[in-house]
C-alpha cells in the first residue's frame, strides 16, 4: 500500500511538472503576475492594462493574482520562473520598501533578480487633514507650524507599518524635524475615516480613499505627494513645493525574470508605451488621480534603484520600526 502511495505521488508530481513546463513553452500566453487579491485597484488597473495588450502583442494576456508576503510570493514566482517572455511582474513601492527594511525577507534583492521591462502608471497620495485640527492649517507649511508650535501632538493615519503612506509622514517628520506620531491602521480607508471623524489629525492616503469624504466637506485636501502637481487636481499643490525634492508616489512597474533577453523586453516594452497612449484607458481612472507614465526599462530600473537607496538612507539615520 506504502508503495502505491509513493508511486502515485511520484506520477503526479510529474504530471503536474509536465503540465507547468507545457504551459512555460505556450508563447501565445503571456501572463502579468500581480501581487494583491482580484479586485483591488493594482489588479482593476493591469486588466485594463492586458486587454489593451492581447491585440497589440497578437497574445493573449492573462493577469494571474498571487497575494501574499507583502507581494514577496510573487516576486519569488517570477523570479524562478522562464525567462522567455511568457511571465512578467507588476511591481509596487514594496518591492523597494521590502529590500530597504527587510533585506533578509523574500529571495534577494529585486534589482539582480528581476529586468525592468516599462514604468504603467504613478499615483500620488493625498495629504489629508480633518476637523481635529484647526481651520487655519490648510496647507503644508501651516500644517508644520500648527506640529511644532503643538510638539509631539501631531498624529498621520496610514495604511500599514511598512506602507508608502506611513513612510511619506516619517520622511516628511525627518526631511523638515517636525515630531510626528504615525498611526497605523489596517486599510486606508478606516484611517481616513477617523480623521474624517476628529478622532485623528491627518494623513497621508489614496486618493480614491479620500474623495468621497473631501467631496462630503469632512476632510482638506492639503497637497499631493508627487514631485509635480496632479494633472487631475492641478490646484492642488504638492509637498516639495514647501519641502523641496519630496516625492513619494504609488507606482506600477513591469519585470520580468532577470535573464529575459533584450529583444523580448524591447518588443514588450514599446507594446505598453503603446498601450498607454489609449485615451479610454486615461479616461477610465482619471477620478483615481493615476497618470499613465510609460517610458524605458532604465527609467523604471532607476526608479527602484532611488526609492530603495531612499528609505536605507532613511532607516540608517531614524531606525523605524516596521513591524
Amino acid at each position: 500500500m506504502t508503495r502505491r502511495v509513493v508511486m502515485a505521488a511520484a506520477i503526479g508530481a510529474a504530471l503536474l511538472l509536465g503540465a507547468g513546463t507545457t504551459q512555460a513553452q505556450d508563447k501565445s500566453i503571456v501572463t502579468l503576475v500581480v501581487p494583491f487579491g482580484a479586485g483591488g485597484g493594482v489588479d482593476t488597473v493591469m486588466r485594463a492594462v492586458a486587454d489593451r495588450l492581447t491585440p497589440v502583442l497578437g497574445k493573449t494576456v492573462l493577469v494571474e493574482n498571487r497575494p501574499g508576503g507583502s507581494t514577496i510570493l510573487a516576486y519569488d514566482h517570477v523570479a524562478r520562473s522562464p525567462a522567455d517572455g511568457t511571465v512578467f511582474m507588476i511591481g509596487t513601492p514594496s518591492m523597494s520598501t521590502n529590500q530597504a527594511f527587510k533585506p533578509g525577507t523574500g529571495p534577494g534583492d529585486p534589482r539582480k533578480l528581476l529586468a525592468p521591462v516599462a514604468p504603467i502608471a504613478e499615483q500620488p497620495y493625498m495629504l489629508i487633514a480633518g476637523p481635529a485640527l484647526p481651520a487655519e492649517v490648510k496647507d503644508v507649511a501651516s500644517l508644520l507650524k500648527w506640529a511644532k508650535d503643538n510638539p509631539d501632538t501631531l498624529d498621520m493615519v496610514n495604511s500599514g507599518p511598512l506602507t508608502a503612506p506611513r513612510l511619506a509622514a516619517e520622511l516628511l517628520a525627518f526631511r523638515t524635524e517636525t515630531p510626528i506620531v504615525t498611526i497605523s491602521y489596517q486599510s486606508g480607508t478606516a484611517g481616513v475615516l477617523d480623521v474624517a471623524g476628529g478622532r485623528v489629525h491627518a494623513g497621508f492616503t489614496q486618493i480614491i480613499e479620500a474623495m468621497p469624504q473631501v467631496t462630503a466637506g469632512n476632510l482638506r485636501p492639503l497637497a499631493v505627494s508627487s514631485l509635480k502637481r496632479s494633472p487631475v487636481f492641478p490646484d492642488l499643490p504638492t509637498v516639495s513645493e514647501t519641502v523641496p525634492d519630496f516625492d513619494v508616489t504609488s507606482w506600477n512597474g513591469m519585470f520580468a525574470p532577470a535573464e529575459t533577453p533584450k529583444a523580448v523586453i524591447d518588443e514588450m516594452n514599446a507594446a505598453v508605451n503603446k498601450v498607454l497612449q489609449d485615451e479610454s484607458l486615461k479616461e477610465m481612472f482619471r477620478s483615481q488621480g493615476t497618470v499613465f507614465v510609460g517610458g524605458s526599462p532604465e527609467d523604471l530600473g532607476n526608479k527602484l534603484d532611488s526609492e530603495i537607496k531612499r528609505w536605507e538612507d532613511l532607516q540608517s539615520k531614524v531606525k523605524l520600526e516596521i513591524d
